[in-house]
């Protein structure tokens, strides 16, 4: 299972990578600066739309696993 943990390592994982700054992925996400800081500081509550806009931003899309059968759907 995903978790907000796993997500606030990835998200800031990704965007060190890419060498910017929260703000800088804030803008490109179109988000607030905070709302990047609450997902990687793991806050539970972060709404799941904006979290998938900041991972699109970074490059990177979220799609589902069929926990049977292995199928990806988008």
């Amino acid at each position: 299972m995903f978790t907000m943990r796993e997500a606030s390592s990835i998200v800031r994982e990704l965007r060190e990578r890419r060498g910017w700054s929260q703000s800088e992925l804030a803008s490109e996400a179109r988000v607030s600066r905070s709302f990047i800081a609450d997902v990687e500081a793991g806050k539970p509550t972060v709404e799941a739309a904006k979290l998938f806009d900041a991972l699109q931003a970074l490059g990177f899309e979220v799609a589902l696993r069929s926990l049977d059968d292995g199928q990806v759907r988008w």
